[in-house]
């Protein structure tokens, strides 16, 4: 789920929101990030929601060019990531509105490029200003 959530960050899961459980994270999705079960793998996996099928939903890591999708049904979703922390500082970018955007230009393969051009830009930006300091 690189780069909105990294290795090492500290995730909170809430469960997806049951017709008699009304605390929960809510429904699930067009962009959210949801822990699922991998009925291929049998692991915890951690991916956005790209889009709906039949009895489920698309879902796919932020860091996986192309097409390389799977489908989880509904009742497979074991949370919503509602939080992400780093180094003890909360991270939103990626769970807010966003979310949206991101998961389009992620089912479109453009997310991965785009962040890469912006990862370049960012770094010449500062190197610039670290050389005129």
């Amino acid at each position: 789920m690189s780069p909105f959530i990294r290795d090492g960050d500290v995730i909170t899961i809430a469960p997806a929101l049951s017709q008699t459980d009304m605390s929960s994270a809510g429904p699930c999705g067009i962009g959210h990030v949801v822990a699922f079960t991998s009925p291929a793998s049998e692991r915890l996996v951690v991916h956005r929601i790209i889009g709906r099928r039949e009895g489920g939903f698309l879902v796919q890591g932020d860091s996986i060019r192309g097409s390389a999708t799977e489908t989880v049904g509904g009742s497979d979703v074991l949370g919503r990531v509602v939080r992400v922390e780093r180094g003890r500082k909360c991270v939103w970018l990626g769970l807010g509105p966003e979310r949206y955007a991101i998961a389009i230009l992620s089912r479109v393969g453009l997310l991965l490029p785009i962040l890469v051009r912006a990862s370049m830009l960012v770094r010449f930006l500062r190197k610039r200003r670290s050389e005129g300091s």
